[in-house]
């Protein structure tokens, strides 16, 4: 997460599914553009009791050491809650993710390149991309951009991350690293 860092204090805000992870005295790493090679521990001391309803986050804070003064107020931080890694896990892009009433949200592009609206269960986020734990299957197609506006049934027209058109279908998500 970005966030705003104090000489010696930082606040983040993880998601409501990395919420149960993150409790009072629970070490973090916290890096700075300044110091890109350098990870500054920090330990939790404030947890907000409820999640945010309009940005589904909890407010957190964490005190740091900064006898040196190298790190300045206003500085943006990313926060590494010290989540175990794991491997063979479905990820797709979190950009692709809308949050509905529903819960979380992505479409899909069948062969005909008309998508459908699929209801999905999300887990960790790490680095713009989100762990799919239930409601996508290895080749599907999702909609990464442009999404918000669709409706089920609607035709789309698949693009290459550059804009180009795609010539033939690949998938890029939904399968765990190493499927083929």
């Amino acid at each position: 997460d970005l966030v705003s860092l104090d000489p010696t204090e930082v606040e983040f805000h993880p998601t409501e599914v990395d919420s149960s992870r993150v409790k009072v005295g629970n070490e973090v790493g916290v890096r700075v553009a300044p110091f890109p090679n350098e990870t500054f521990a920090a330990s939790v001391t404030i947890v907000s009791p409820t999640i945010d309803p309009r940005t589904r986050t909890l407010r957190v804070k964490a005190q740091l050491a900064n006898p040196d003064g190298r790190l300045r107020p206003g500085l943006f931080a990313r926060v590494d809650l010290g989540i175990a890694k794991r491997e063979g896990v479905r990820v797709i892009a979190e950009e692709a993710v809308l949050q509905r009433a529903d819960g979380a949200v992505v479409f899909l592009a069948d062969a005909e390149n008309r998508v459908q609206r699929r209801v999905i269960e999300v887990g960790a986020h790490h680095e713009g991309m989100v762990e799919v734990l239930r409601g996508l299957a290895p080749g599907d197609l999702v909609v990464q951009r442009g999404q918000a506006g669709l409706s089920d049934g609607q035709l789309v027209a698949p693009r290459n991350a550059d804009g180009t058109s795609v010539g033939t279908r690949t998938p890029d998500v939904a399968g765990a690293p190493g499927d083929g």
